[in-house]
């Protein structure tokens, strides 16, 4: 196994033990939560993949980009919730139950759309697309169904445990996703800077901050709620 290879490995490993954490955290409930509420699922699903979506390809068709970039964008506003984005989501005074509810609905909703808007792309820019569910359903299982399943099912009937291993089980996978991002920056970086230039950081500055009100002004009533889908929405660029 070649260098690059245990480091996507040790990426994966990392956020397999952050999902598990925050599956040690929360109940099997938590993960149904927003089903109980559609209004709330509704807006919340129209932020994240209509309304941050068709501006990143509003954005893109507009500014000189890239096409790498320009693909990287608009995949990315369709991809789910970054496993790590639930502690910064409860920073921002999110329900933890909102929180793990967001993130699973994410995920399903994610698979049922990516085809959709790649196709779509693919019609506005005029280039042939294809598209496989079935791998990115096999990467979303891998890191991110079975550990908040695993975790989920110890809290379930271990809680106890479930609380002593939370902690040092998160700051373990943050360890290693920290170790892990820096030397795929450092083999990347000549690619980050040439990518640089030619309008991608006013993009990015601008769906971020579009993702971030859009979010913020579909999120509902409660505060913490409408900043935990405000970082949902923009997390992801």
């Amino acid at each position: 196994m070649d260098a690059a290879a245990l480091i996507k490995l040790a990426a994966v490993l990392s956020i397999c033990l952050i999902v598990v954490s925050i599956g040690l955290r929360a109940r099997p409930a938590d993960a149904l939560v927003l089903l109980r509420a559609p209004a709330f699922a509704t807006r919340a699903m129209l932020a994240m993949f209509v309304a941050v979506p068709l501006f990143v390809m509003a954005v893109v068709f507009v500014l000189p980009l890239d096409p790498a970039v320009c693909a990287a964008l608009i995949a990315l506003s369709v991809s789910p919730m970054p496993p790590i984005l639930p502690n910064k989501q409860a920073k921002v005074g999110g329900d933890g139950d909102y929180i793990i509810g967001l993130q699973v609905l994410a995920t399903v909703v994610s698979i049922a759309v990516a085809p959709l808007y790649v196709a779509l792309a693919g019609e506005v820019f005029g280039k042939n697309t294809v598209f496989s569910a079935g791998p990115m359903l096999k990467v979303l299982l891998i890191t991110v169904g079975v550990p908040l399943a695993l975790g989920m099912v110890v809290n379930r009937f271990a809680p106890g445990l479930a609380a002593k291993l939370a902690g040092p089980v998160g700051k373990l996978g943050m360890a290693a996703l920290a170790i892990a991002a820096v030397l795929i920056l450092v083999g990347s970086w000549p690619f980050v800077v040439a990518a640089i230039g030619n309008g991608t950081l006013v993009a990015v500055a601008l769906i971020t901050g579009w993702a971030l009100a859009a979010g913020h002004w579909l999120g509902g009533p409660d505060e913490g709620n409408r900043g935990a889908l405000a970082v949902a929405c923009a997390a992801r660029h």
